[in-house]
């Protein structure tokens, strides 16, 4: 077992049975049962650590939120001064994207001492700004570790909302309803001299209707080359250790089960990856699938 299936594995079985919402003034998150948890005497933010072997693997830290001024770039050379203070401000500054939890930027760097790789998140919660740091020995055991940060960090939370352990085992009672997915991606042509000569585009989106005795039905309609595709199925839903099957007749199609969440709106992101890859990081990343159900009127 790769030493990132080890670490996601018991962060998985922390989260699923015993982890626990802590707060930090009006900021709440889930801390994993086996991850140490303390706040500064300072109270001026939390801190997250999991070890092996006697050696911290990764640290994250919450901190007080500050006053958005409404410009997301400032919001993080600010939070970043007052948080970080002892380095130099990360450039660039990325968009921060999330499905489930709050937009806003990040940076990463190194210490000035080469012995730590940083990343810093200043999260967009409405008027509020909430710093988030991740802390590990180096950019590879971050990267190993990035699904675990990131369901850490979409699930930060502001008051009135709460911050909510992800589920990490699933039930039919937890699949019903309808979920959608889709992507597309494009392609340039161009001639040796370098000249336009073409693109070509495939697009997809996806619907699954699973009912609460397991049975699913599906509609999918895609573009490809300009010729439009189409199709429904029906089926029923299979759940293993750690994954999910939707089986129509003789065809079954397995899935990873990465993480499922609340989002901000109340909608459920279901994450998952298709059971012809390795669980890793990199295929989390590059093919890992977000199904998304409506929250409830």
């Amino acid at each position: 077992m790769s030493r990132f299936v080890l670490l996601l594995s018991l962060f998985v079985f922390a989260v699923g049975v015993r982890a626990q919402v802590q707060s930090l003034s009006e900021v709440s998150f889930a801390v994993p049962d086996g991850w140490e948890y303390s706040v500064e005497p300072s109270k001026d933010h939390a801190t997250l650590s999991f070890g092996q072997n006697g050696q911290v693997v990764v640290a994250l830290a919450v901190f007080q939120p500050l006053r958005s001024t409404g410009n997301p770039d400032n919001d993080f050379r600010a939070a970043w001064a007052k948080d970080v203070r002892s380095m130099q401000v990360p450039a660039p500054i990325y968009e921060h994207k999330s499905f489930a939890g709050y937009q806003g930027r990040y940076g990463a760097t190194n210490t000035d001492d080469g012995s730590h790789y940083v990343q810093f998140y200043a999260l967009e919660a409405g008027q509020s700004v909430i710093p988030v740091m991740a802390v590990t020995p180096n950019r590879k055991t971050f990267d190993d570790l990035l699904p675990i940060i990131s369901i850490f960090v979409d699930g930060v939370r502001q008051l009135p909302l709460k911050a909510q352990a992800p589920k990490i085992s699933l039930t039919i009672a937890d699949l019903i309803g309808e979920w959608r997915s889709g992507g597309d991606s494009s392609i340039d042509y161009v001639t040796p001299s370098g000249s336009y000569a073409g693109s070509s585009m495939v697009a997809h989106g996806v619907t699954y209707t699973i009912a609460s005795n397991g049975g699913y039905r599906s509609q999918l309609a895609g573009l490809a080359n300009g010729q439009i595709i189409r199709s429904n199925s029906v089926g029923t839903v299979e759940l293993g250790p750690g994954t999910i099957g939707f089986r129509e007749r003789d065809k079954l199609a397995r899935y990873h089960f990465i993480s499922y969440q609340t989002a901000l709106s109340g909608a459920t992101v279901l994450t998952l990856l298709g059971d012809q890859y390795e669980v890793s990081a990199a295929n989390i990343s590059f093919y890992g699938e977000k199904w998304v159900r409506a929250p409830k009127p």
